[in-house]
């Protein structure tokens, strides 16, 4: 049975994930109006394309620290819930996937994150050289916002699963080795204080009780 934790935890993490992808989305769209013209620059009298800052710098800055705060999030609370819990033999397999998953999860999170600070840097007021064909590009850091919102749900997807696969199982807290404690053999008499002679050695257990000597009875 699925713990709630877990369904409340992936829940959030799929949520902010949509938001991710709605942000990457919208910056790609916004890069669109970043182009004003062309102007000359100075003695040299070379054209330069101007471009304008858009809402993609926002979304690309948000989205990049939301990507990070999620993530950060994700990994605190498997920690705390699942990775630093003692495990159990059938748990092994699972607990190393989800370590590996974790991992991949934080590589494509500060890719991520690049890409959209980088994204979100070319949507700010600037002048660029045009292209060898004399064009200006309509739509700056367009790729870096697209391939951004591809890894972010590669990242979102690594977060639940290492998340799943760290989450401790109900009633699966026993440590791996757990300290045997000393049997008492089956018919093996318990020595007890009063079995103990006064300045002696205990009695062995095998030995007979000592019979009192009885007095000969004299024949009238």
């Amino acid at each position: 049975m699925v713990q709630l934790h877990v369904v409340v935890v992936c829940s959030v993490v799929g949520f902010l994930g949509l938001v991710l992808v709605i942000l990457g989305v919208a910056s790609e769209a916004a890069t669109a109006l970043a182009l004003v013209g062309l102007s000359k620059d100075g003695l040299y009298d070379v054209n330069k394309c101007v471009y304008q800052t858009t809402p993609a710098l926002a979304c690309g800055i948000v989205a990049g620290l939301l990507a990070l705060a999620v993530q950060i999030a994700v990994t605190t609370t498997s920690l705390l819930c699942g990775c630093c819990r003692t495990w159990e033999l059938p748990r092994a397999a699972r607990h190393i996937v989800g370590i590996v998953l974790s991992v991949v999860s934080w590589i494509f999170v500060i890719i991520v994150v690049a890409l959209f600070i980088a994204g979100a840097a070319m949507n700010t007021d600037q002048k660029r050289q045009p292209t060898t064909d004399g064009k200006c590009p309509v739509d700056p850091g367009s790729v870096l916002f697209a391939a951004a919102t591809v890894f972010s749900l590669v990242a979102t997807v690594s977060q639940i699963a290492s998340y799943v696969l760290l989450a401790p199982a109900k009633g699966s807290t026993k440590p791996l080795a757990t300290q045997q404690q000393p049997e008492v053999a089956m018919g093996q008499p318990r020595q007890d204080a009063d079995e103990v002679v006064a300045g002696g050695d205990p009695l062995p257990p095998s030995a007979p009780p000592l019979s009192q000597p009885t007095e000969p009875t004299s024949k009238v």
